[in-house]
C-alpha cells in the first residue's frame, strides 16, 4: 500500500473526518439502503473512504489446505468434524458481542449470500486498509461501516467476515453467522471470518485487541467444537499477507501456549 499517495491520504483524511463527526450509531433496525436518511453526508464520506476498506485479499488460490506455520503438521490432527452445527443466526451470538443493528446502517441482502454449513474452521484477518489507531466506539463502526459497503460494491451481501475486534478489545456482530461468509476465496464453507481492525504489516495490536480476539476465540471453539488446529489465517489457506506480520506472531503465541483450546 503507498501511504504518500495523497489520493490515498485523501480519502482516509475523509474517513476519519466523518468519523469525528457523527459516527455515533445508534441501536435500530437495519436500514434500507435505497432511501434517503438524514446520514446521507455521512455515507457519502464514508463511501469515498470505502474503496481503501474492502479487507484483505488473496493473490492466488492454493487446491489444498496449506500445513499450520506455528508447529509441525504431523503432530496435528485436523480434528473430529462429526460434531459440527449450523449457526442460528442470533440466537448463537457469544455474550458481550454487540450486535450489528447498533453500528451496520444496512441490512444483509440474502439472495447474494449462501446459507452457512456446519461450522468446522474459524479464520483470522485483519482489515488490510490503512493503520488504525483509534480506540473510541465510533471510530471503529465508521471504519466497519466503511468495510460493509466497500463489500457490498463488490455485490456481496454483506459484510464479508462474522465478527470484528477493535482496538479496545470490543467485539462486533458482523455477518450474521447463519449465512457463510465471504473472506478466504474457495474455503468460505463451514468457515467463520473474525476480522481485526487495523493493518498488522503496519502495526501492532494492542493488548486489549489481543485479549478480544483470544476471547471470541475460544468462545467459538466452545460453541461450535473447533479444535485449535482447525483455527487458522489467511495466509494459512492462500497466498496473501493477511493478517500481517505481527498479528500472525500474535496467533502463533496463542496456538503454541495453549490460549486456545
Amino acid at each position: 500500500m503507498a501511504r504518500s499517495d495523497p489520493h490515498v491520504r485523501g480519502a482516509a483524511e475523509m474517513f476519519m473526518n466523518a468519523a469525528r463527526r457523527g459516527a455515533r450509531v445508534r441501536a435500530a433496525e437495519p436500514l434500507d439502503e435505497t432511501q434517503p436518511h438524514r446520514r446521507t453526508i455521512l455515507l457519502s464520506a464514508l463511501g469515498a473512504a470505502a474503496v481503501l476498506l474492502t479487507g484483505c485479499s488473496s493473490t492466488s488460490r492454493t487446491t489444498r489446505l496449506p500445513d499450520p506455520t506455528w508447529r509441525d503438521s504431523h503432530s496435528l490432527p485436523d480434528g473430529d468434524a462429526s460434531h459440527a452445527q449450523i449457526p442460528n443466526a442470533d440466537a448463537d451470538l457469544p455474550g458481550g458481542v454487540i450486535p450489528r443493528s447498533q453500528w451496520a446502517l444496512g441490512a444483509p441482502v440474502p439472495t447474494l449470500m449462501n446459507m452457512m454449513r456446519p461450522v468446522r474452521y474459524i479464520t483470522v484477518h485483519h482489515d488490510g486498509s490503512t493503520a488504525f489507531y483509534a480506540s473510541d466506539t465510533a471510530s471503529s463502526t465508521a471504519r466497519l461501516e466503511s468495510i460493509r459497503r466497500g463489500h457490498r460494491g463488490q455485490q456481496w451481501g454483506d459484510i464479508g467476515y462474522h465478527f470484528a475486534v477493535d482496538r479496545a478489545g470490543r467485539v462486533f456482530q458482523c455477518r450474521p453467522l447463519s449465512w457463510q461468509g465471504a473472506h478466504v476465496k474457495d474455503h468460505n464453507d463451514g468457515n467463520i471470518g473474525v476480522v481485526n481492525l487495523g493493518n498488522f504489516d503496519l502495526q501492532t495490536p494492542t493488548e486489549a485487541q489481543v485479549r478480544g480476539l483470544q476471547k471470541i476465540l475460544v468462545s467459538l471453539q466452545a460453541q461450535y467444537r473447533v479444535p485449535v488446529s482447525r483455527v487458522r489465517t489467511h495466509q494459512e489457506w492462500a497466498a496473501t499477507a493477511c493478517p500481517g506480520r505481527s498479528m500472525q506472531h500474535y496467533m502463533n503465541t496463542l496456538r503454541s501456549n495453549g490460549q486456545l483450546v
